[in-house]
């Protein structure tokens, strides 16, 4: 939270460096981490009978496109609140001292939060001393207790109720967030009177902490780190500032990825969230300062090993801006959002972090606003009208959210200051309530295509579980589990996708790896696929799911065992004097250099490189025709004229008129590529009578017909009896992708029922 507190100013006036602001479980015990102890079991238990248990999601929770789901894939959104004071310096949550815990906990509830962040500083983990009694005077059971061991009985407590629990790490010191400090980053060294805190320590405390409650499933996220921004390095007052993406220790994407690795390995049922950049640069007075949010995502992602378990946060508040850090007296003239017009805020925020959410992209996923709030004293209208259209926003693009906070004692919190009730009756309350009002997509969540984007000149990119160094020496760049490599620049940047098939891996496991070397067996029956280029190829039934760059550049491929059989019918894509690509799903996903990318049907079977760079592609047909056949209802196509029977659709001369009575249903992809057969299913109810044209059956790919015949009456089998019509087609790989049709023309001479239509293999 940015320090709004009358804007203290954390650095002397000579210096100004004052920056920025900025399913349930079958039993009880499912909930509960095996280190805790019998006071904050008693505590679970005392707060599940005090409290109307939320109605908790089926955990673990993962990812599916821009959407949190639980683990039925039905959309969970974070509807949550956040509840501070562990990061600060009396080290356990807000209202301990005025009310019991169970008590605050139905507040929560009584505002319709369903979850909680939670934030907690890294000293309080390891601060032995016990917390004064004053602090929880209204909880005599927590008397006697380290911070640590009451944060785990709040944690306790929230889960008992069916609340989830997002972990929060908020600062290094136990203190006030968020000025020109020690805490801007997760690390913070050099000091020779302050606590010094390494990277190491600082992944080693999440580690510890994500296996303290590993067994309380509630506790589903870990977020990582609260408003990375500038902060002072070693004892001076000169600014230190974070980056992404040049891969050194003040990387906040390197530092991310490292420390969501690890509590993806102690704990994979975790959710990962990051997130972005708060302030970088040094001072708004000098004019170098700024606030990127997740801007910086859009050329570099984050990548975990499991895609599945990340979500990004950004926070918004209306005294700040994009390069305003709160303070009038040294970002004077600046904007702030609050005094943009709406069409400015709107647009900035969405270029900020709002377009993270926007479908098929290498960048969609789902975006938490996890800090927003505002004083419900405020008279200022464009305060007021700030929070109207964030809100308006976060509904319109239904988008998750944590308001700032629930505490009593802050001049902004949603609860009554001795935390007896609900905070009412004051401005807020109309957003407030339309907010948590609001529900937005709910129930199963369609699957949706993941594109990713990796690159590995000079950095290793590994998107995978797999942690072994499976080719030492060089640079790597590994698709996510399952995801098949579909494109490669020239300049070492690759696209991954599970476009069409979903994942591929097979559940053995198995690599493959062909580096350096020529390939000397060509699996595909290709011959020289690429002349007087060095090629890897994949065995049967293996598919590039990674590359890699020596010092000399493109070097080898990494093949997975693939969990269908591959077909072998392939081409060659070259594209080291100019771009060719088969798909334009991921967009200008390596701008700059020459890319190839195989159609969205296709898988890569091979890389060809000469001088150590990229120049062509192997692809080959589709890995899954064995999705067909398919079969279609006349009922579920389209239909200019007709009536449905059942599953069929029937025409009659007299009562309708001559046009399309069945056409659709536009599939991309599903039917692969190569030979294909289309069998339509009719009857004609005369057949003894002129051989009149009856319909024209064709196969069309949105620009080309690929197949067409003329039916006639004498062609049917008997009168009123079911006859098949086939046509065969091909469809070239890189026309895969277009809408598929199946359509039937009548000529108003018959009676004609149309049962279905079958696509399968030829």
């Amino acid at each position: 939270m940015f320090n709004r507190r009358k804007m203290k100013i954390f650095c002397s006036v000579s210096v100004v460096f004052a920056i920025l602001a900025s399913c349930s479980p079958e039993t009880d015990q499912a909930y509960l981490p095996f280190s805790l102890s019998k006071s904050a079991k008693s505590t679970y238990n005392s707060v599940r009978a005090f409290v109307v248990a939320t109605n908790p999601p089926i955990v673990p929770l993962s990812t599916n496109g821009r959407y949190i789901v639980d683990s039925n894939n039905n959309r969970f959104k974070l509807k949550a609140v956040n509840w501070y004071g562990a990061s600060d310096t009396r080290q356990v949550v807000g209202g301990l001292d005025k009310q019991p815990i169970s008590h605050i906990i139905s507040l929560i509830q009584e505002w319709g939060f369903n979850s909680v962040r939670l934030p907690f500083s890294n000293i309080m983990l390891h601060d032995a001393n016990i917390v004064p009694n004053e602090h929880v005077a209204a909880n005599p059971q927590f008397f006697g207790k380290t911070a640590l061991q009451i944060y785990d009985e709040t944690v306790a407590a929230l889960t008992a109720a069916g609340i989830v629990v997002v972990l929060n790490n908020h600062t290094t010191f136990s203190e006030w967030c968020c000025g020109f400090d020690y805490n801007g980053q997760w690390y913070h060294t050099g000091s020779s009177f302050a606590y010094n805190q390494t990277p190491e320590m600082w992944k080693a405390d999440w580690v510890f902490l994500v296996n303290r409650y590993k067994n309380n499933k509630l506790v589903a996220a870990a977020d990582l780190r609260n408003e990375v921004r500038t902060q002072r390095f070693n004892d001076t007052h000169l600014p230190n500032s974070p980056n992404w993406g040049w891969n050194n220790i003040d990387d906040w994407r390197k530092a991310a990825q490292e420390a969501g690795n690890d509590i993806l390995r102690a704990n994979p049922d975790l959710v990962i969230v990051v997130e972005g950049i708060n302030w970088w640069g040094a001072i708004p007075i000098l004019g170098s300062g700024e606030r990127p949010h997740l801007k910086p995502v859009r050329d570099l992602q984050v990548h975990i090993r499991n895609v599945n378990k990340l979500v990004y946060a950004a926070h918004n508040y209306g005294f700040i801006g994009p390069k305003h850090n709160g303070d009038d007296g040294t970002s004077g003239g600046n904007i702030k959002y609050k005094d943009m017009d709406l069409n400015t805020f709107r647009n900035t925020i969405t270029d900020e972090w709002g377009y993270v959410t926007d479908p098929d992209a290498v960048t969609t996923a789902p975006v938490w606003v996890s800090e927003f709030g505002a004083s419900p004293g405020e008279t200022n209208p464009a305060d007021r009208e700030w929070l109207k259209r964030l809100v308006d926003y976060l509904i319109e693009k239904d988008i998750d959210f944590a308001f700032w906070p629930l505490n009593g004692e802050d001049e902004w919190g949603l609860v009554t200051s001795d935390w007896s009730q609900m905070k009412r009756g004051n401005w807020r309350d109309e957003h407030m309530d339309r907010l948590l009002a609001f529900n937005g997509k709910t129930g199963p969540v369609a699957y949706v295509d993941h594109l990713t984007k990796i690159g590995f000149n000079g950095v290793d990119d590994n998107v995978s579980t797999i942690d072994n160094d499976w080719l030492s020496g060089a640079n790597k760049g590994t698709c996510p589990d399952g995801e098949r490599l579909l494109g490669l620049s020239r300049d070492q940047r690759a696209l991954c996708s599970d476009t069409k098939y979903g994942k591929l891996w097979h559940a053995d496991r198995a690599i493959n790896v062909q580096a350096v070397y020529e390939t000397t067996t060509r699996y595909h029956g290709t011959g020289d696929w690429a002349g007087g280029f060095t090629k890897y190829e994949c065995p049967n039934d293996y598919y590039v799911a990674g590359a890699t760059k020596h010092s000399w550049g493109t070097s080898g491929i990494l093949c997975a065992h693939s969990k269908v059989p591959l077909a072998n019918s392939c081409r060659t894509i070259w594209f080291d004097r100019g771009d060719s690509r088969s798909s334009q799903r991921g967009g200008d996903w390596a701008p700059g250099s020459y890319k190839g990318q195989c159609a969205d049907t296709e898988y890569v079977a091979g890389v060809a490189q000469r001088d150590g760079g990229g120049a062509a592609l192997l692809c080959c047909s589709s890995p899954l025709s064995g999705e067909l056949p398919l079969v279609y209802k006349a009922k579920n196509l389209s239909h200019r004229t007709g009536f449905a029977e059942g599953d069929a659709w029937v025409v009659t001369t007299g009562d309708h008129w001559a046009d399309h009575i069945i056409y659709g249903p536009y599939d991309r992809g599903r039917w692969g590529t190569g030979n294909k057969r289309a069998v339509f299913r009719m009857l004609v109810d005369v057949t003894n009578a002129n051989n009149d044209k009856v319909v024209t059956i064709d196969v069309y790919d949105g620009q080309e017909v690929l197949a067409r015949r003329d039916v006639y009456r004498h062609e049917f089998v008997g009168p009123g009896q079911y006859t098949n019509f086939s046509l065969d087609f091909n469809i070239a790989p890189d026309k895969a992708d277009r809408p598929m049709e199946v359509r039937a023309w009548w000529f108003d001479t018959s009676y004609v029922k149309t049962e279905n239509v079958t696509i399968q293999n030829r």
